[in-house]
């Protein structure tokens, strides 16, 4: 998010649901390679997909380790509304879809 200017994304956007599938193990001292990406901009929430890489490490080939999904949804940090969660601002939604 701060590499698209919304440096103030963080504090208003807890994760409300995480899944994970794990498929290989991850050593110690081992690099890894994670690929994020945007799927789904609603009112509300932005879903994630994501995908965690071994590279190769003594011996083993580079393989996926885990992939799944996260969703977050935009709070209002004064929690003035009531509501559990609130509207994207626009100007977000808008330099979130324009092509990389």
């Amino acid at each position: 998010m701060d590499e698209v200017g919304l440096h103030g994304y963080f504090p208003v956007a807890p994760r409300v649901h995480y899944e994970v599938d794990f498929e290989s193990p991850l050593f110690f001292g081992q690099e890894v390679y994670t690929v994020v990406e945007l799927t789904r901009i609603g009112t509300t929430t932005m879903t994630f997909t994501f995908e965690v890489w071994g590279e190769e490490f003594r011996g083993l080939p580079r393989r996926r380790a885990a992939r799944g999904r996260y969703v977050t949804a935009h709070s209002d940090r004064s929690h003035r509304s009531g509501a559990a969660s609130t509207p994207w601002p626009e100007e977000w939604i808008t330099v979130l879809r324009e092509p990389a």
